[in-house]
């Protein structure tokens, strides 16, 4: 039984199909994450202070 390696992909091939991530991809999704928890903390003080009690 002899045993086949299969090649290993190129890093084009990894970079297409997502499996690798650049530095630079990292470092936006980062900035996007903190934007979008920066919003969401507006959201909530906004939410906050526009809270109003309904009457039955």
């Amino acid at each position: 039984m002899i045993a086949t390696n299969k090649p290993k992909p190129s890093l084009e091939s990894l970079l297409a199909t997502c499996q690798v991530v650049t530095g630079k991809q990292v470092i936006e999704r980062q900035k996007a994450k903190a934007k979008q928890l920066e919003e969401f903390a507006r959201a909530m003080e906004f939410e906050q202070q526009n809270n109003r009690v309904k009457a039955k």
